[in-house]
């Protein structure tokens, strides 16, 4: 009887202490989650005995419904997948709750793609945590099975030359895999940079299945790469290029960034400055220098000038890889230029729409000034003068040396006549 007695107070005791740990645990609760719903479909949180099948690479939405068991501030939801290299979540702003109110909150994961495991299924969970300022957190989960799709691309990598110059190639290497549990037949590879509207597909044959071993000839991934010419109208900056892998069944796509610059030339000159004199010409030596690995076609136009005539000898000049050319720049001052500076402008520009300028300086000036004459009447008169006084004097010292030299042979004559 004693036992009986001792086994009954022992059951109420436990039973007593069992409630009581649930009324502490309902009182520790700030929120109560009564449903999660997934893809539309509900499940009640915590029960194992319902999974919810997803499939790999789909975005979802999620649905959280919840009660406030008391007033809380700074209330935030979250929820999540573990257990892949990049966490997939999801969370609301901070907003207060009052008790006894029910809350929903909508949410959007994208499930990991195929390549994040190896099985055609993945057991997981998703987790919903509900905190607060100054509360204990509450989660829940929702059992989940994703699952490989049927077909399936990805593009593992895509590498670039991501500096190029005008006229040049884009060379993107692509390698694709077929992640899905059937063969993908024809597939292809495609590069683009919109904006400049240019394009090119490259086939990429048929892609087997990881489920595929029957076929040992066709492997699941593939390398390729394709090449894009950039315009040489094109104006230099950043743009983005994207490439898509896709046949009948899938396709996957994927983004980056190119930048092209304009063609590295150089437009030099031996001399800026020369002095003539009306009438007369002078040259200039222009230097078109072309470091790039491509072919520059220079095109000289000289802007005209009042008072002098310009002229090129070459207006279309190329100039191969890595080197460079010299043109000349004929410069002739008009028959009734007036002294002074003029500046002659020559515009070098290119087929990629590059323009460089060059500027030379020309100085007008009589000819007298140039070579260091007088110049003035007075001082002209006088140069004139003193050369005929020195023309006289030169002639006259010639007629005296030829007196003096004949004057002995006349007296050896008269003294012969005696």
């Amino acid at each position: 009887m004693k036992s009986k007695m001792r086994k009954t107070v022992l059951s109420f005791l436990l039973m007593f202490f069992v409630i009581v740990f649930a009324l502490n645990t309902v009182i520790a609760q700030f929120v109560d989650v009564t449903e999660v719903e997934i893809n539309g479909l509900t499940a009640s949180p915590n029960d194992t005995s319902q999974t919810i099948s997803v499939t790999a690479s789909e975005t979802i939405p999620v649905l959280v419904k919840f009660k406030a068991l008391k007033n809380a501030s700074d209330v935030k939801v979250k929820v999540y997948i573990e257990g892949f290299k990049n966490e997939v979540s999801d969370e609301t702003s901070r907003f207060h709750v009052i008790k006894d109110n029910t809350y929903i909150k909508r949410f959007s994961l994208t499930v990991p793609s195929t390549l994040d495991f190896d099985e055609l299924t993945e057991e997981l969970r998703l987790l919903v945590r509900v905190s607060a300022r100054g509360q204990d957190s509450d989660e829940v989960f929702v059992p989940l099975e994703i699952q490989r799709e049927l077909h399936s691309l990805n593009l593992l990598s895509v590498d670039l030359t991501n500096v190029v110059v005008l006229g040049d190639k884009v060379t993107v290497d692509v390698v694709i895999e077929n992640n899905g549990n059937e063969r993908l037949n024809n597939v292809y590879v495609k590069a683009s940079i919109p904006s400049l509207g240019i394009s090119r597909i490259v086939y990429a044959g048929d892609l087997a299945s990881e489920q595929d071993v029957s076929d040992d000839d066709i492997n699941d991934a593939v390398n390729k790469v394709v090449y894009l010419t950039i315009p040489k109208n094109t104006v230099p900056g950043n743009y983005e290029l994207e490439v898509e892998a896709y046949n009948y069944d899938a396709s996957s796509k994927a983004t980056t960034r190119v930048v092209i610059e304009d063609v590295k030339t150089g437009v030099l000159s031996s001399t800026s400055s020369r002095t003539i004199a009306p009438g007369q010409e002078t040259t200039f030596d222009l230097v078109l220098v072309n470091p790039s690995n491509q072919i520059v076609v220079y095109t000289i136009i000289p802007e005209e000038s009042k008072g002098v005539l310009v002229d090129v000898t070459e207006p279309v000049v190329v100039v191969s890889t890595e080197s460079s050319k010299t043109v000349k720049v004929r410069v002739k001052a008009t028959e009734n230029a007036e002294e002074g500076t003029y500046i002659v402008t020559v515009n070098a520009n290119t087929e990629t729409g590059m323009s460089k300028q060059v500027k030379f300086s020309v100085n007008v000036q009589k000819l007298s000034k140039i070579t260091g004459a007088v110049t003035d009447t007075t001082t002209n008169t006088t140069v004139i003068l003193t050369v005929v006084l020195v023309v006289i004097f030169v002639v006259l010292l010639i007629i005296l040396i030829v007196l003096l030299s004949r004057k002995p042979e006349t007296e050896e004559a008269e003294t012969s006549y005696y």
